[in-house]
Protein backbone atom coordinates (compact mmCIF):
# COMPACT_ATOMS: atom_id res chain seq x y z
CA UNK A 1 0.00 0.00 0.00
CA UNK A 2 0.95 3.30 -1.28
CA UNK A 3 -0.17 6.51 1.19
CA UNK A 4 -2.36 8.63 -0.78
CA UNK A 5 -0.32 12.75 -1.40
CA UNK A 6 -3.66 14.22 -1.68
CA UNK A 7 -3.67 16.06 1.70
CA UNK A 8 -7.72 16.43 1.79
CA UNK A 9 -7.98 12.35 2.40
CA UNK A 10 -5.28 13.09 5.37
CA UNK A 11 -7.79 15.39 6.60
CA UNK A 12 -11.08 13.14 6.55
CA UNK A 13 -8.77 10.38 7.85
CA UNK A 14 -8.06 12.71 10.95
CA UNK A 15 -11.15 14.18 11.29
CA UNK A 16 -12.21 10.04 11.78
CA UNK A 17 -9.62 9.80 14.68
CA UNK A 18 -11.05 12.65 16.38
CA UNK A 19 -14.88 11.25 16.03
CA UNK A 20 -13.75 8.02 17.46
CA UNK A 21 -11.60 9.97 20.50
CA UNK A 22 -14.67 11.63 21.16
CA UNK A 23 -16.93 8.69 20.95
CA UNK A 24 -14.46 6.67 23.26
CA UNK A 25 -14.60 9.36 25.86
CA UNK A 26 -18.47 10.17 26.07
CA UNK A 27 -18.98 6.77 26.74
CA UNK A 28 -16.51 6.07 29.46
CA UNK A 29 -14.01 3.99 26.69
CA UNK A 30 -10.28 3.98 27.46
CA UNK A 31 -8.92 7.03 27.99
CA UNK A 32 -5.57 5.90 26.83
CA UNK A 33 -7.45 4.99 23.37
CA UNK A 34 -8.61 8.16 23.41
CA UNK A 35 -5.10 10.02 23.84
CA UNK A 36 -3.81 7.65 20.78
CA UNK A 37 -6.70 8.78 18.49
CA UNK A 38 -5.70 12.27 19.37
CA UNK A 39 -2.76 11.90 18.38
CA UNK A 40 -3.29 9.97 15.41
CA UNK A 41 -5.56 13.20 14.42
CA UNK A 42 -2.83 15.88 15.17
CA UNK A 43 -0.26 13.89 13.21
CA UNK A 44 -2.86 13.07 10.21
CA UNK A 45 -3.72 16.45 9.78
CA UNK A 46 0.04 18.29 10.56
CA UNK A 47 0.87 15.70 7.35
CA UNK A 48 -2.39 16.57 5.49
CA UNK A 49 -1.01 20.48 5.67
CA UNK A 50 2.58 19.76 4.72
CA UNK A 51 1.19 17.82 1.78
CA UNK A 52 -0.64 20.89 1.14
CA UNK A 53 2.33 23.64 1.70
CA UNK A 54 5.06 21.11 -0.32
CA UNK A 55 3.14 18.73 -2.43
CA UNK A 56 5.35 15.70 -0.04
CA UNK A 57 3.91 13.20 2.42
CA UNK A 58 6.33 13.10 5.52
CA UNK A 59 7.85 10.29 6.85
CA UNK A 60 7.78 9.57 10.91
CA UNK A 61 4.84 9.92 13.51
CA UNK A 62 6.86 12.19 15.87
CA UNK A 63 4.09 15.33 16.45
CA UNK A 64 6.70 18.21 17.20
CA UNK A 65 9.13 17.19 14.15
CA UNK A 66 5.97 17.29 12.06
CA UNK A 67 4.96 21.02 14.02
CA UNK A 68 8.60 22.49 13.82
CA UNK A 69 8.28 21.15 10.11
CA UNK A 70 4.60 23.22 10.03
CA UNK A 71 6.11 26.15 11.60
CA UNK A 72 8.80 26.82 8.47
CA UNK A 73 5.41 27.71 6.83
CA UNK A 74 3.11 29.66 9.72
CA UNK A 75 5.19 30.57 12.39
CA UNK A 76 1.72 29.94 14.92
CA UNK A 77 2.69 26.50 15.07
CA UNK A 78 5.54 27.48 17.08
CA UNK A 79 2.83 27.70 20.20
CA UNK A 80 1.91 24.12 19.85
CA UNK A 81 5.59 22.41 20.40
CA UNK A 82 4.61 21.77 24.22
CA UNK A 83 1.22 20.40 23.43
CA UNK A 84 2.51 17.98 20.76
CA UNK A 85 4.72 16.97 23.30
CA UNK A 86 2.21 16.53 25.75
CA UNK A 87 0.00 14.17 22.76
CA UNK A 88 3.21 12.51 21.58
CA UNK A 89 3.79 11.01 25.06
CA UNK A 90 0.89 8.69 24.20
CA UNK A 91 1.55 7.12 20.88
CA UNK A 92 3.04 3.82 22.04
CA UNK A 93 2.75 3.60 25.08
CA UNK A 94 -1.16 3.42 25.08
CA UNK A 95 -0.91 0.53 22.42
CA UNK A 96 1.49 -1.99 23.92
CA UNK A 97 1.45 -4.18 26.91
CA UNK A 98 4.21 -2.82 29.09
CA UNK A 99 5.65 -3.89 32.27
CA UNK A 100 4.75 -0.57 33.39
CA UNK A 101 1.87 0.65 31.85
CA UNK A 102 0.78 4.08 31.17
CA UNK A 103 -2.10 5.42 33.47
CA UNK A 104 -4.32 7.49 31.53
CA UNK A 105 -6.30 9.83 33.36
CA UNK A 106 -9.68 11.55 32.58
CA UNK A 107 -7.59 14.69 32.79
CA UNK A 108 -5.44 13.87 30.45
CA UNK A 109 -7.76 12.71 28.06
CA UNK A 110 -9.50 15.94 28.19
CA UNK A 111 -6.26 17.62 27.47
CA UNK A 112 -5.50 15.87 24.45
CA UNK A 113 -9.00 16.32 23.38
CA UNK A 114 -8.48 20.09 23.32
CA UNK A 115 -5.12 20.29 22.42
CA UNK A 116 -6.12 18.15 18.90
CA UNK A 117 -9.37 20.58 18.25
CA UNK A 118 -6.93 23.79 18.89
CA UNK A 119 -4.69 22.30 16.58
CA UNK A 120 -7.03 20.98 13.57
CA UNK A 121 -8.69 24.61 14.28
CA UNK A 122 -6.08 26.45 13.44
CA UNK A 123 -4.98 24.06 10.16
CA UNK A 124 -8.74 24.57 8.94
CA UNK A 125 -8.06 28.03 9.27
CA UNK A 126 -4.54 28.16 7.31
CA UNK A 127 -6.65 26.05 4.67
CA UNK A 128 -9.78 28.73 4.78
CA UNK A 129 -7.26 31.16 4.14
CA UNK A 130 -5.63 29.49 0.80
CA UNK A 131 -8.88 28.92 -0.66
CA UNK A 132 -9.23 25.25 0.36
CA UNK A 133 -12.00 23.53 2.75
Amino acid sequence: MVDTKRYNEWIEMAKKDLKGANILYEHDGDFGLVCFHCQQAIEKYLKGYLIFRTGFLQDGHNLVKLCKKASNFDSGFKDYFKDCAFVNAFYIETRYPAEDPLIVSKEDAEECLSITRKIIDMIDGLLEINGIS
